[in-house]
């Protein structure tokens, strides 16, 4: 008797061959961050199904890094809701007890168990649930299902370049996105221990001599990169923090591996000084071991500066590829890791008043970062929009800075259609949206900008009284202004082309149409013209038709003028 042949497997359509793509690539890339930061993976429990307290369910993949137990998720569904909200329940069991969801999660792996459990206690272990989602699930159902730490695709990407460049020296940052408190990590083995301090002999500047506000005290040391590799932040423009004070660029792998190779060849001592910012509590003694005072010396003094050895205490202003060029690897330099621990990175600090809140802080920081890179030819206008949005907040070009934002996250015609982040590519160009047309239309002045529309009695007494909250609403006022105008413009040309792909002829999403667009909404405001969705595209009907190609990067005026002649000159005022 013949056997029968095994039934052959379906052949996956192109749609669903691009699907499983799409889904393995945004796995690898989710592992490439943990493996890199130096968390172990446990294969065992990948996609193994569980039953925690009546409650079916699985993780992806699971990792370890000393007592953090990191349970991932992955998912690339367009329903964001339909594939979470039914983890709610498990998600919800496993954080009502870190110890009890460790010790039984440790009893379906030896190997878990193994990393886990060796040298901590169950008690001891920190469990944290990472969503990784390529879309971007939406803040209300964050709300709704708060437990997991969500590492959107945008922050992925953050973490896939940091861990690419400076590998194990990552996992600081990670544990600081993964809302890990500083006494609840381990170290080693062993958790908490009291507070840590690295003691550096160093020079005191004088307060006369320094020149910044009162309070704050400046240093000089030789600080081993070990400990600034630990503790330092820097407030990278495209990074996660949740702040608008963000601006210095992506850290460069081709900067850090050629500052590695100068460090392995010479192994010599950096001759110009990484610039930092330091905690309040970084304590300063004299020869004496008294408290020294900066305010009572009139010449550089010998002190003895000691630094919190704390996870994001330390901004580096200037200097962050010298630093990271000592990075630790998961399979480690020996050259690099003898050089780590000595004291050979020469540190400028400035030691922060207690009075100091983080808003204070991280203008202080933007403000002395401008002023080291200002004259350089790299200092791009790009930085100096993001720098001119966190030290003058209510200026023209930083509420243009702003409502751009919101217009990119505003789920309108511009949504997700804006350069923001580093691996951004063929998208629109913020700096000359925001010079060349938003800075114009949103300006707290003039008959031709949205200001003159809003119906804020008090909105003249913004800047003057430097209302925040009154900013928030006009920079919402004018996303939402510019939004109906540009809903409109693409409701009456072909669906396709309102697209910024290049390869798609008479695409709408380019700079020139934009910012034309945006000129013409300034035009109408000047002639009272201006109307709700129905009359811009009544008034629009037949806007495919106009020659946009006639026009280049230069004539954002021209075109203006023309797209204001034909369908709105006429017009009734609405």
């Amino acid at each position: 008797m013949k056997k029968a042949k095994a039934k052959a497997k379906a052949k996956l359509t192109p749609e669903e061959l691009k699907a499983k793509k799409i889904k393995a690539d945004h796995r690898k890339m989710v592992r490439s961050v943990f493996n890199k930061s130096g968390f172990a993976r446990v294969p065992e429990l990948s996609d193994k199904e569980f039953i925690y307290q009546g409650q079916k369910t699985d993780f992806d993949d699971v990792y370890v890094l000393e007592n953090v137990l990191a349970c991932l998720e992955y998912t690339t569904a367009t329903d964001i809701a339909a594939h979470l909200k039914p983890k709610k329940i498990v998600y919800d069991k496993i954080d009502a007890s870190h110890e009890d969801s460790a010790a039984f999660y440790s009893g379906l792996s030896d190997d878990l168990k193994n990393k886990l459990l060796s040298d901590y206690d169950a008690s001891e272990i920190q469990v944290t649930i990472v969503y990784c989602s390529l879309k971007d699930p939406d803040a209300q159902l964050k709300q709704n299902v708060p437990n997991p730490v969500y590492l959107d695709y945008p922050d992925l990407r953050y973490f896939k370049n940091l861990s690419d460049c400076i590998r194990k020296s990552a996992a600081p940052e990670l544990l600081d996105f993964l809302k890990l408190k500083e006494e609840d990590i381990g170290q080693d083995g062993k958790v908490g221990g009291g507070k840590k301090t690295e003691s550096y002999p160093g020079s005191l500047l004088p307060e006369s001599s320094s020149n910044f506000s009162k309070g704050y005290k400046v240093v000089s040391f030789y600080a081993a990169p070990r400990v600034l590799l630990r503790c330092a932040y820097v407030l990278r423009n495209g990074g996660w923090r949740g702040s608008y004070n963000l601006y210095q660029r992506m850290i460069s792998k081709t900067k850090i591996d050629s500052t590695r190779r100068y460090l392995k060849l010479h192994k010599r001592v950096f001759v110009n000084n990484v610039i930092v910012t330091l905690p309040p509590d970084c304590h300063i003694t004299d020869a004496k071991g008294k408290t020294a005072d900066h305010t009572v010396i009139n010449k550089t003094e010998p002190v003895i500066v000691q630094v919190p050895d704390r996870i994001n205490s330390i901004g580096i202003i200037d200097g962050q590829h010298r630093t990271y060029a000592y990075h630790e690897a998961v399979t480690d330099d020996p050259e690099i890791a003898k050089l780590r621990n000595k004291q050979n990175l020469l540190v400028t600090g400035i030691i922060y008043p207690e009075t100091a809140d983080a808003d204070e802080r991280e203008k202080f920081e933007a403000k002395l970062f401008l002023e080291i890179n200002s004259t350089q030819t790299s200092a791009k206008s790009s930085l100096r929009q993001a720098i001119a949005a966190i030290l003058e907040p209510f200026s023209a070009e930083s509420i243009a800075t702003r409502v751009l934002e919101s217009l990119d996250q505003s789920g309108g015609p511009l949504s997700s259609q804006i350069e923001r982040y580093f691996f951004d590519k063929d998208k629109l160009k913020t700096t000359s949206i925001v010079s060349y047309a938003l800075k114009p239309l949103v300006k707290t002045g003039g008959a031709d900008s949205l200001f003159s529309l809003w119906k804020q009695p008090k909105k003249d007494n913004m800047i003057a009284d430097k209302d925040y909250e009154m900013l928030k609403a006009y920079v919402k006022y004018c996303a939402s202004q510019i939004d109906i105008f540009l809903a409109a413009a693409r409701a009456s040309v072909q669906k396709e082309k309102w697209t910024t792909d290049k390869a798609i002829d008479g695409r709408m999403l380019n700079t020139t149409t934009i910012n034309s667009l945006l000129i013409c909404l300034r035009l109408l405001i000047e002639n009272d013209k201006t109307g709700d969705f129905e009359y811009y595209r009544t008034r629009l009907a037949d806007l495919g038709k106009f020659p946009f190609k006639q026009y280049h990067s230069s004539q954002y005026k021209q075109l203006a003028l023309k797209l204001y002649e034909k369908h709105f000159k006429q017009a009734v005022a609405h």
